[in-house]
Formats: C-alpha cells, sequence, structure tokens
C-alpha cells in the first residue's frame, strides 16, 4: 500500500459568515510499514487575509491489537 492512500471518511467546509472559512477532515491510514492504522483528524480556520487557527492529531494504534480487539468482541456476543 502506498503512504499516500489514505480514506477520507469526513470532510466539511463551512462558511460561518462571508469573511470567514472552516475546514475539518477525519482520514485513516495505514502507517509507512503496514504495522499501525493512523486515524487523523485536521481542522483549520480561515479569515479573509490569513489562516485564523489550524491543528492536526494524529491517533495510532496497531493492527494486531485491534484485530485481537475485534475478534474478543465478537466471542462476546456469543
Amino acid at each position: 500500500m502506498n503512504a499516500e492512500e489514505v480514506l477520507v471518511l469526513h470532510r466539511r467546509i463551512r462558511t460561518p459568515d462571508l469573511a470567514t472559512l472552516h475546514c475539518r477532515e477525519l482520514e485513516l491510514r495505514l502507517d509507512a510499514d503496514g504495522r499501525y492504522l493512523v486515524l487523523s483528524r485536521y481542522a483549520e480556520l480561515y479569515s479573509e487575509d490569513r489562516c485564523v487557527w489550524g491543528s492536526s492529531r494524529d491517533h495510532r494504534v496497531s493492527l494486531v491489537r485491534l484485530l485481537r480487539w475485534v475478534v474478543s468482541q465478537e466471542n462476546r456476543s456469543d
């Protein structure tokens, strides 16, 4: 899998007023070695003359650990 390949889960662009633009994005991807699943959250708020605010957060979980958790949840439902 190419490191640039991502699954965009949510993308929202809104204009609270005529002078501002608010962008949000939530995406899922594998890290470079394929061992971790990475959930990224990104938000920016622009005014008409500059970027006022921006934030990016990544949350990583081991793919093996995630799959073990999924299997354990399946076993609990029986």
